[in-house]
């Protein structure tokens, strides 16, 4: 019950959000509709599924979840994605269910006791379909993971045009979708493969109780984290780095590197300890994204990598020049631009892979 408050609120977080995005509301669909399959889970396990009034209530969901995570997927790997016609077959499966659920539980609500209902559910094959039913959604898991995997691997081949890929938001995001959906549906599978061959069946409502549990988390996991890096525009990025693509011409990639070159050494704009990567396109008059795309191409690092190269390589001249130890190390990190020392030695080991100490030690 606390699980499904949370995925409601997640659900509701997600498609009242003010930027609109269709990949938005398909994950806020997705929780929700993981929330009303979850009811069959909690009638079951609270004994309310044997009672008159709630046998074979129609919540039965889960086969419009594969598919919707493969929507949720294609609205983050095409630019300007949108649902159309033919995404709708995808649901077809789910929807035939969805509609003998609900016609089950019309025929049956009349009745009083629950052989009767049973008895109306058998001459209309509830038992036979129910089974297909669960191994439609492990086909359904599995086609929705490899063909996500299709789309997701594509697209993270395309950012690797990007020295820093692996630094944007939306290439850790999509990570992480692949990876939880690849883990599910191998439990999934598992499960399934043990229930067919009756392994380990003293142990069935456990092993499945265990699995909506960790389908639960990782569901509001997506739901909460989804809404969260909404506030990175994880998923305008991908749109920015595409245009960045097509439209930033080389000459204007040379241009801007020429004149962050100058920025860099001559001005010695390093030595600003608050200095942001927003505020130097600012000087020098680009916009973020191109000059975020300039770092990334012509000099294989972030900004802030490429500033603290800056620093430390200022620190090494300084120490060779600071032969009489007038000044401490510490006093020559803050004058090149760091703000503490433990981030200069963090960023001192990094380039040189050794600490100012032991680097003065060796090339003294």
């Amino acid at each position: 019950m606390v699980g499904l408050t949370q995925g409601l609120i997640t659900s509701i977080l997600l498609l009242t959000t003010r930027d609109k995005q269709l990949s938005q509301r398909i994950l806020g669909v997705t929780v929700l509709v993981f929330c009303i399959a979850n009811c069959r889970v909690l009638l079951h396990s609270s004994g309310l599924w044997h009672s008159v009034g709630f046998k074979y209530f129609p919540v039965g969901m889960e086969l419009f979840l594969p598919p919707l995570i493969y929507l949720y997927v294609l609205s983050l790997t095409e630019t300007n994605f949108v649902v159309r016609k033919k995404h709708l077959w995808y649901f077809a499966p789910a929807f035939f269910y969805g509609f003998y659920d609900i016609i089950l539980y019309l025929l049956v609500v009349g009745y009083d006791s629950i052989p009767a209902k049973d008895q109306v559910a058998s001459q209309l094959y509830f038992n036979q379909l129910n089974v297909l039913e669960d191994y439609l959604i492990v086909i359904l898991t599995i086609a929705s993971v490899i063909f996500s995997y299709k789309k997701i691997m594509a697209y993270l081949f395309w950012l690797k045009q990007f020295k820093q890929h692996q630094t944007f938001p939306i290439y850790g995001w999509l990570r992480s979708i692949i990876s939880w959906g690849v883990v599910l549906c191998f439990l999934l599978m598992a499960n399934q493969l043990l229930d067919t061959f009756s392994i380990t069946k003293d142990f069935g409502v456990n092993r499945w109780r265990f699995f909506n549990l960790f389908l639960a988390f990782v569901t509001y996991y997506l739901g909460f984290m989804g809404y969260k890096k909404d506030g990175l525009k994880i998923h305008e990025s991908k749109i920015n780095l595409e245009t960045l693509s097509k439209k930033l011409s080389q000459g204007h990639i040379q241009e801007v590197e020429k004149m962050l070159l100058e920025k860099l050494d001559k001005e010695a704009v390093y030595l600003d300890a608050s200095i942001t990567m927003k505020q130097l396109a600012t000087e020098l008059n680009v916009t973020y994204e191109n000059l975020s795309l300039v770092v990334n191409q012509k000099f294989d690092m972030g900004f802030r990598d490429l500033i603290n190269s800056y620093r430390v390589n200022r620190v090494k001249k300084l120490l060779c020049e600071n032969k009489n130890n007038q000044f401490s190390i510490l006093e020559l990190a803050l004058d090149s631009g760091f703000n503490s020392q433990a981030s200069f030695y963090r960023a001192f080991k990094k380039f040189e892979g050794m600490s100012p100490k032991d680097y003065m030690a060796k090339f003294s």
